[in-house]
């Protein structure tokens, strides 16, 4: 055999082997749909919510022990999308989205807890997790229109307004669907641990700073172009940027999935009224606990005035 040709097929099939065989399993693993326990019997071992085990088995089975209902949409692609909705006697609704391969209850149960007296709840299961149809998780890029779907549901429900908070994933979702939500009935949105893009999430994740994790994830984005009909660098910031709805952007200091210099740059391009507060020491989808009276005063100060007289 020729040994440039020799060569060239070693090159190919170390490719193929190193490169090419990783992506394809790393797409599958992350893109692929989720089931996943609450907090509150999951095991949390060795992750950021560990220390918040005990907070978790008190308040999620307390949530979930509140009167509620199961209710659906219908997503673009037909599918149906399911949620659980609390009516507390309010007119304003808060419409809960949660992050990638979580549980609607694990990312907002103090959420949940501190705002009960004041507003509705919608907690909804994003495409390809849990109860909700749909095959891929695709990082808030199609998940945007669902939150479309949520909202004008949540429009027709109740009188009153609409406030949406996203963690990680959700928050994504939130801000790439800013643009496209009514402004005369959505309020806010409340963005915690929010990312710039799919693609510079996973690249500046903790996970990313390994070499070949870097390597893989252009790779892994092809394969999202090809298998999903989504570019993964797409940015957040372009919804933000023609967005009319306040924001109130929530990020820990010591965030390593996300680094803070995200929602940083989310709120410099944000077209909105918006604000940042940054809770020093708090880490990733759990800034919100972990900030105590300071982030709980500054949502409820948020839902109950925007950024207007009273405004923490």
């Amino acid at each position: 055999m020729n040994p440039v040709l020799l060569v060239n097929l070693i090159l190919i099939g170390v490719f193929l082997v190193y490169i090419i065989g990783p992506a394809a399993v790393g797409f599958y693993t992350t893109f692929s749909r989720f089931r996943c326990e609450s907090f509150d019997t999951k095991d949390i071992t060795g992750t950021v919510f560990e220390k918040y085990k005990s907070l978790y088995v008190e308040l999620i089975p307390k949530i979930k022990a509140m009167p509620h209902e199961r209710v659906t949409v219908r997503s673009e692609e037909g599918f149906d999308l399911v949620a659980d909705f609390f009516d507390n006697g309010s007119d304003d609704t808060v419409i809960f989205v949660h992050g990638f391969s979580s549980n609607k209850y694990s990312n907002f149960a103090k959420q949940c807890d501190d705002l009960k007296d004041r507003v509705n709840f919608l907690l909804v299961e994003q495409r390809a997790h849990n109860d909700s149809g749909g095959k891929w998780v695709t990082f808030g890029i199609k998940e945007q229109f669902d939150l479309v779907k949520w909202c004008e549901w949540a429009a027709a429900r109740k009188p009153g307004k609409i406030f949406v908070y996203g963690v990680s994933m959700g928050a994504a979702t939130a801000g790439f669907a800013s643009d496209k939500l009514d402004p005369a009935r959505v309020a806010g949105l409340i963005m915690e641990s929010g990312f710039k893009s799919p693609f510079t999430m996973l690249y500046d994740s903790s996970v990313g700073k390994y070499t070949i994790v870097k390597i893989l994830t252009p790779f892994m984005a092809l394969f999202a172009r090809i298998f999903i009909g989504i570019d993964m660098r797409q940015r957040v910031a372009d919804s933000l940027a023609k967005t009319a709805i306040p924001v109130l952007f929530i990020h820990g200091t010591k965030d390593v999935k996300v680094p803070i210099a995200h929602s940083c740059y989310n709120s410099e391009v944000c077209s909105s009224d918006n604000r940042k507060l940054f809770i020093e020491g708090g880490q990733h989808a759990v800034t919100y606990i972990y900030g105590a009276e300071k982030t709980a005063d500054a949502v409820r100060s948020f839902i109950d005035y925007g950024f207007g007289d009273g405004a923490k």
